[in-house]
């Protein structure tokens, strides 16, 4: 019989499974994405119901399986959060879905990893924007994963942008501004989105968190992410439909 080993995971998505079972996939620190059977999860007073809600943190004590790996121990790590909030548990769902789509099952990913346990606790906060901190964190993974978009040059004539409006074409990674926006299917950009686009591709989390965040500012930073990773991974982000229609 394989020998129990412990690592540290992040639940990235979980489905019912018998009268009382639950199929987790988790993110785990150095064994990549796993999927977990959790027996028992769903009864009442569950013993590690604590440590398995859409990404919660946990140090965990997995049983190697035929299939999958077995849970046989989870304990939180860090503070517990809040009471739930709707638009920070749309925006874990959104980060969880788009983590789950892009990681390989199997195969460690330690940045990846990193900027979710990072985001998870700050999207748990009280005191933090949970839509400020999913862009940061969706930002940070196009980076690891060489699909950022495209905030220096026109997309479609390849000039330098400047610094005024523009549009954000999803079908061709970036930005088009002036003559270029014509018939474009695109989001809007204003001068102050494309700034503050850029910089999240510099990884310059300080400045964009001390920046003034209106509303129209935070929707089209949010819409333009959106629209890119679901470009990029060539299907719709179901989370994100939920975030859409709890905007103010």
């Amino acid at each position: 019989m394989a020998s129990p080993f412990s690592d540290e995971g992040i639940v990235l998505r979980r489905r019912a499974y018998g009268d009382a079972d639950r199929i987790l996939v988790i993110l785990t620190r150095d064994h990549g994405k796993l999927s977990v059977m959790a027996k028992g999860l769903r009864r009442p007073r569950a013993r590690n119901a604590a440590g398995m809600d859409l990404l919660a943190r946990s140090q965990l004590l997995l049983v190697p399986g035929r299939s999958m790996a077995v849970l046989a121990q989870a304990r939180p790590i860090g503070p517990s959060p809040g009471p739930p909030d709707p638009v920070g548990l749309a925006c874990a769902g959104v980060l969880a879905e788009l983590v789950d789509a892009t990681v390989e099952e199997g195969h460690p990913e330690p940045r990846v990893y990193e900027i979710l346990a990072e985001a998870s606790a700050r999207i748990g906060s009280a005191d933090a924007d949970p839509r400020l901190w999913l862009a940061l964190a969706a930002f940070a993974l196009a980076a690891v994963g060489g699909y950022q978009p495209e905030l220096r040059v026109c997309v479609a004539c390849g000039r330098e942008l400047e610094n005024r409006e523009g549009r954000f074409v999803s079908a061709l990674g970036g930005v088009v501004q002036g003559d270029c926006q014509a018939g474009a299917a695109a989001l809007p950009c204003s001068a102050a989105t494309l700034r503050v686009l850029r910089r999240m591709a510099l990884a310059d989390e300080r400045t964009v968190l001390r920046l003034r965040w209106n509303a129209v500012l935070k929707d089209e930073v949010e819409a333009i992410l959106i629209a890119h990773l679901e470009h990029h991974l060539d299907r719709p982000i179901k989370a994100a439909r939920v975030l859409v229609e709890l905007r103010p």
